[in-house]
C-alpha cells in the first residue's frame, strides 16, 4: 500500500470515528480482530476528548497500515467496513466481513508487538456502556452528570441533582503492552523518528529499578531515550501507560508477571490521586519499576521545597539529558545512514539534533498551510523567497530589503498582510526554539529543515527565473555554479530559455548558438553582436534581423551598421563603374561622415554625368564650406526641380547673439538632457565664462558625457596641468576618442 492510499484510508476512517457510523465500524472491526477494535476504540476516545491532532493522526495511520497487512484481503475488508458503515449508520450489527476472520488475524507475537497504546481501552469501553445507561436515568430525573468514568454500577433513587465522577481508573492489566514492542509515539515521543541512536547517558540507564526519572529541555529526546532504555533493560516486562490525571491509587502489585509503570510528563501525575510517596514505596518495594520523564522546567518547579511533589521527586534517580550532542554521539548519528539524520548533521544550525528532528516536520506543515488568504499569505511567500534564494546558492545571510523585493516576484496576492507582520510571524520562535526564519549577522536565513524538506518535496514549485536573477545579482560568484547545474538539465531537454541562460552564465557560444537557432530572440541579439564584432557580418545579419523584428533596438542598430557598410561597398563599386545615382548616394554617405573632399568628388562625378538630382546635396556642401553664392545656384536648381528639403536663402530667425544661443542650450542643460550641459559649457568657454563653463563640464561628465572631461582637460592644461591630465585620463576611460588619441600620442608629456 503506497503512502497516498494509506493516508486516504486513515482520513476516511478518522471521519467515521467521530460520526454516527462509529458503532457500526467498531462492530465490524471487532468481528475480525477484537484487540484491533480495542485499539480503535481508544483512538475514538482520544479524538472525542482532545480533538484532531498530529499525534492521533499518526497513530491512526499506523493502525491502518498494520490492519491492512494482517492478510491478503485486509485492505478490501477495511474499505468495505468504512463504506458499509457510512452507508448504513442505523445498523448496529454489520454484515460479516468479506474474508474469514482467521485469515486476517496476525500471530499472537505480532499482535503483542502492535505499536498502540491500548492501556485505557478496556476501562473506557466498559465505562462507556454504563455511562450511557446512567445518562438516560439521570436525564429522566433532570440530573447533571459531569467528569470522570464509572467504576461500578450506579443506582438511581429519585432526584440526585448532580453526579460528579473522579479521575479515570488505571488501564486494565489485560491490555498492557510488552515493553520491547511498544511504539515510542504511544508513550509520548514525537512521530517520524528513525532508528534509535545511543546517547552518552544511556550507560546510566543500563539498569532500571526503583524510581528513574529522565529530564531534559523540550525536544531533547528524553521520552525516546527512556523508551529505548526500557526496551533494553526490561525485555520481559509489560508496560502500564496511564493517561495524565489517572487515579493511580488502584495500582498494586499482582501476579500477572513483571511490569513497569510509565509516566511521561510526570507533572500530569502529581495530583491528589496520582503518584505520592506511599504509592511509590508500595510499587518499588514490590519490585515494580517506575520510569518517568519530565521537562527541566517542570522538574525545577516541583522538585524543591516541602510540598508532596518535592518529596516524590527527591526519591528519583535522575538522569538529565542534554540538548547538545557530543562528538561521539554525532558520530553515532551518522552510522545508520538515515537521510533525516544526515540532514540534521548538515542543516540543524544552532539547534540540537533532537530539536531539529522533532520540530522540522511542524515547521514544514505550518509553512505549507500559511499560504491560505485567511492565514499568513505574505509570510508564506517571504519564507518561500528565503528558501528559494538559499537553494539558489546564496551563502551570506539575506538582507531584509532583498527579501522584501524578492517575495513580490511570485505573482501571488498577499495584500491582507503587511511585510512587517509577515516577517514577525516567520521569525517567531516555535516552542521557544526557532522560527521559520532565523536572524543571523544582520540578515535572515531559513531554518535548515525547511531547506532539506524543500529539496526532498514535490510540493514546492520551481524557483522562478526572476528569483534566480535576484540571487545572481546578490551573490554572483556563489550562485553561478548552482545556476549552471540548475539550467543545464532543462537546456539539454531542449528549453531555449534555459540554453540562453546557461550560455550567459558560462560564456558558452555553443549554448548561445543552440538557443538562437531554437528561436530565442535574446540569444539571436547576443550571438549576432558577437559575430559582428568578429567581422562575420554576413553570418550575424539573420540573427540580428530576428532580434530586431522582436524589438531589440541594439540589434537593429548593429544590423543597420552592417547593412550600411555593405551599402557603401556596393555604392563604391557602382560609382566607380560610372553609375551617377550611386555617385550621388555615396557622396551623401561621405558628407555625413565629414569627408567633404570625397563627397565633392562624387557629387561632381554625378553632375558631369548630367544627374540633376545631385543639385540639393551639392548646394548643401557648398553652403557648409561657406561658398554661399555657389550654393544658391545649386539650391535654386533643386528647388525648381521640386526638392524643398534645403531652403535657398538662410532663414532670418537663425541664432545670431550669445543670449539667443545661451537660451537655446540652457533649458535642456538644466534638465540634464543629453549633450546640452557640455554644449552650454563650450558656448560659455568660447565667450570667456570659464568658471561657469567648468561647472557645466563637470555636470555633463557626471551625466555620462565623456566630452565634459575632455573639455575640462583642455580648459585646465595651461594653468593646472596635473589636474588636466587626470581629467584627460577620465575622458579616455569613459571612451572619448580624442582623449584616447591624445594619451596615445603624448603620454610621456602628460604629468600628474
Amino acid at each position: 500500500m503506497d503512502d497516498g492510499e494509506l493516508r486516504g484510508l486513515a482520513a476516511d476512517l478518522r471521519q467515521q470515528l467521530t460520526g454516527p457510523a462509529w458503532p457500526a465500524v467498531r462492530a465490524r472491526v471487532a468481528a475480525v480482530d477484537k484487540l484491533a477494535a480495542s485499539e480503535l476504540e481508544l483512538l475514538a476516545f482520544e479524538l472525542g476528548r482532545y480533538g484532531d491532532n498530529p499525534r492521533v493522526r499518526g497513530v491512526l495511520t499506523e493502525w491502518v497500515r498494520r490492519f491492512a497487512a494482517q492478510g491478503p484481503s485486509g485492505r478490501a475488508v477495511l474499505r468495505e467496513t468504512i463504506r458499509a458503515a457510512a452507508a448504513d449508520t442505523s445498523t448496529r450489527a454489520p454484515a460479516p466481513p468479506a474474508a474469514p476472520a482467521a485469515e486476517l488475524r496476525a500471530p499472537a507475537a505480532d499482535r503483542e508487538a502492535r505499536n498502540r497504546a491500548v492501556a485505557r481501552a478496556a476501562a473506557e469501553a466498559a465505562s462507556a456502556d454504563i455511562a450511557a445507561a446512567v445518562r438516560q436515568a439521570v436525564v429522566r430525573a433532570d440530573n447533571d452528570v459531569t467528569g470522570g468514568v464509572f467504576l461500578g454500577p450506579v443506582v438511581q433513587t429519585g432526584t440526585l441533582g448532580a453526579v460528579h465522577f473522579g479521575p479515570p481508573a488505571p488501564p486494565d492489566p489485560a491490555v498492557w503492552m510488552p515493553a520491547p514492542g511498544t511504539d515510542p509515539v504511544v508513550l509520548g515521543a514525537r512521530p517520524g523518528g528513525g532508528p534509535y541512536v545511543r546517547r552518552d547517558r544511556d550507560a546510566e540507564l543500563a539498569e532500571i529499578d526503583g524510581f528513574v526519572l529522565v529530564t531534559g529541555e523540550p525536544l531533547s529526546g528524553r521520552t525516546t531515550t527512556a523508551w529505548a532504555a526500557m526496551a533494553r533493560a526490561l525485555p520481559g516486562h509489560r508496560v502500564c501507560v496511564p493517561p495524565p490525571g489517572t487515579d493511580l491509587r488502584a495500582l498494586a502489585p499482582h501476579g500477572g508477571g513483571p511490569w513497569v509503570l510509565w509516566l511521561d510528563d510526570l507533572e500530569g501525575h502529581l495530583h491528589e490521586r496520582g503518584l505520592d510517596t506511599g504509592l511509590l514505596a508500595r510499587l518499588t518495594g514490590a519490585g515494580v519499576p517506575v520510569l518517568a520523564t519530565m521537562s527541566d522546567e517542570a522538574y525545577d518547579r516541583h522538585r524543591f521545597g516541602s510540598s508532596p511533589h518535592a518529596r516524590v521527586l527527591s526519591r528519583a534517580r535522575t538522569v538529565e539529558l542534554s540538548l547538545d550532542w557530543s562528538d561521539d554521539e554525532l558520530a553515532r548519528l551518522a552510522e545508520p545512514r538515515e537521510p533525516r539524520y544526515e540532514e540534521a548533521l548538515l542543516w540543524r544550525g544552532a539547534t540540537g539534533v533532537t530539536q531539529y528532528l522533532g520540530l522540522g516536520p511542524e515547521l514544514w506543515a505550518e509553512w505549507q498551510r500559511a499560504r491560505r488568504p485567511a492565514n499568513h499569505p505574505r509570510g508564506h511567500l517571504l519564507v518561500r523567497a528565503a528558501v528559494d534564494l538559499a537553494l539558489c546558492g546564496t551563502m551570506a545571510p539575506l538582507p531584509e530589503e532583498l527579501l522584501r523585493a524578492t517575495h513580490g516576484l511570485y505573482g501571488a496576492d498577499a495584500s491582507g498582510e503587511s511585510f512587517e507582520d509577515a516577517l514577525a510571524w516567520a521569525a517567531r520562535p516555535r516552542l521557544g526554539i526557532t522560527g521559520l526564519l532565523v536572524r543571523e549577522g544582520g540578515g535572515w536565513r531559513p531554518y535548515g529543515s525547511l531547506l532539506a524538506d524543500a529539496l526532498r518535496s514535490d510540493a514546492v514549485p520551481p524557483t522562478p527565473d526572476a528569483v534566480w536573477d535576484a540571487a545572481l545579482a546578490h551573490e554572483p560568484e556563489a550562485v553561478t555554479t548552482v545556476a549552471r547545474i540548475h539550467y543545464r538539465s532543462a537546456a539539454e531537454a531542449g528549453d531555449p530559455d534555459a540554453m540562453f541562460r546557461l550560455a550567459r552564465l558560462g560564456g558558452d557560444e555553443t549554448w548561445l548558438r543552440r538557443a538562437a537557432d531554437a528561436g530565442h530572440t535574446g540569444a539571436c541579439g547576443e550571438l549576432g553582436g558577437l559575430l559582428a564584432g568578429r567581422g562575420e557580418g554576413r553570418a550575424a545579419e539573420p540573427y540580428l534581423e530576428t532580434a530586431a523584428e522582436a524589438g531589440d533596438a541594439r540589434a537593429a542598430t548593429l544590423l543597420a551598421k552592417l547593412l550600411q557598410d555593405r551599402a557603401r561597398h556596393w555604392l563604391t563599386t557602382a560609382a566607380r563603374a560610372g553609375d551617377p545615382e550611386a555617385a550621388h548616394r555615396l557622396g551623401d554617405v561621405l558628407f555625413a561622415e565629414g569627408d567633404t573632399d570625397g563627397a565633392f568628388d562624387f557629387y561632381l562625378q554625378a553632375s558631369h554625368a548630367g544627374y540633376a538630382a545631385v543639385a540639393g546635396s551639392f548646394g548643401a556642401l557648398h553652403r557648409y564650406q561657406g561658398e554661399e553664392k555657389v550654393a544658391l545656384v545649386w539650391l535654386r536648381r533643386a528647388i525648381d526641380a521640386g526638392d524643398t528639403r534645403r531652403p535657398e536663402p538662410l532663414e532670418p530667425n537663425r541664432l545670431r547673439s550669445l543670449a539667443e544661443a545661451d537660451e537655446f542650450f540652457r533649458g535642456d542643460a538644466e534638465r540634464g538632457c543629453g549633450l546640452d550641459p557640455v554644449n552650454l559649457g563650450v558656448l560659455l568657454e568660447n565667450h570667456g565664462e570659464t568658471d561657469e563653463a567648468r561647472t557645466w563640464y563637470e555636470k555633463g561628465f557626471a551625466l555620462g558625457d565623456a566630452y565634459g572631461a575632455f573639455r575640462l582637460a583642455r580648459l585646465l592644461e595651461k594653468d593646472r596641468p596635473g589636474e588636466a591630465a587626470a581629467w584627460l585620463r577620465k575622458a579616455a576611460a569613459a571612451g572619448h576618442p580624442g582623449a584616447k588619441e591624445a594619451l596615445a600620442a603624448a603620454a610621456d608629456t602628460v604629468e600628474e
